[in-house]
């Protein structure tokens, strides 16, 4: 079967695998003995879908097995990778699950064609983007929620079509929407937000809440991905959350002329 650039975009390979069959067989190719050897150094997850898609040859699923990896349960294609489950096409990345087509990624669940993201769940098509939930076509992008074809955008949930945008809900194609500072709902100046974020930075030291238990499972299994449960990953409670805050950065978010106790007690879950 003669294969080309028609044929595999007609039955939706993603971009970068027909980038990359543009540049090697630009005339198209057969699958011969020359062609398999071409196809070491294609990417794994487009391997992968070539052979799910177009055709099951023995040879290329012998080129999605798993390499350099650790801790990869019912996966294929899985390269330098740790904590893979029922997952394919993974490349450099970590706490994978369900997933297809994830290179340099973090924290992926039930999601495709993932790349250099974090914190991705349930979605597609996503590069270079973090906290992303249930979003499809998100690219270069920031806290995007049940929202599709995002760009270059920051703070975006429920809505369609947002290009350079920030803080945006409930929208449907809009552009260039600027960014504005607040702390406690009370709307402050650049300059203002700056100071008080870099102070609360400072005494927080490094210090993140964390919504789930993998980086707890990760220290329980000797700080060893290959030894991680991660299918017993569970999402925690607000106020498991936000135990730990650093004691001086509670009292700084205290201190402030903005402050707003229930307001902080109701995000936090921490009596103040």
């Amino acid at each position: 079967m003669k294969i080309t650039y028609e044929l595999l975009q007609e039955k939706g390979a993603c971009s970068d695998g027909l980038s990359w069959f543009k540049d090697n067989f630009p005339e198209g190719c057969e699958l011969c003995e020359e062609t398999i050897a071409k196809i070491e150094d294609a990417p794994t997850d487009f391997v992968w879908w070539f052979y799910n898609n177009v055709q099951q040859d023995k040879r290329l699923y012998k080129l999605c097995g798993v390499n350099r990896s650790n801790g990869v349960n019912w996966s294929n294609g899985v390269n330098r990778s740790d904590g893979v489950n029922w997952s394919y096409g993974v490349n450099e990345s970590y706490g994978v699950n369900r997933s297809f087509g994830v290179n340099e990624s973090y924290g992926v669940n039930w999601s495709f064609g993932v790349n250099e993201s974090y914190g991705v769940n349930r979605s597609d098509g996503v590069n270079r983007s973090y906290g992303v939930n249930r979003s499809y076509g998100v690219n270069r992008s920031y806290g995007v929620n049940e929202s599709d074809g995002v760009n270059r955008s920051y703070g975006v949930n429920e809505s369609y079509g947002i290009l350079n945008s920030y803080g945006v809900d409930n929208a449907l194609f809009l552009a260039d929407k600027p960014r504005t500072y607040s702390i406690f709902g009370k709307e402050v100046d650049e300059r203002r937000f700056c100071r008080v974020r870099d102070e609360l930075y400072n005494k927080l030291n490094g210090w993140k809440p964390t919504f789930n238990n993998i980086k707890a499972l990760y220290i329980k299994s000797g700080s060893d991905w290959k030894l991680t449960p991660i299918q017993d990953a569970e999402e925690l409670s607000i106020k498991d959350a936000w135990l730990g805050m650093p004691i001086k950065a509670v009292e700084y978010v205290k201190s402030l002329p903005e402050f707003d106790a229930e307001m902080f007690t109701k995000i936090t879950g921490i009596e103040v």
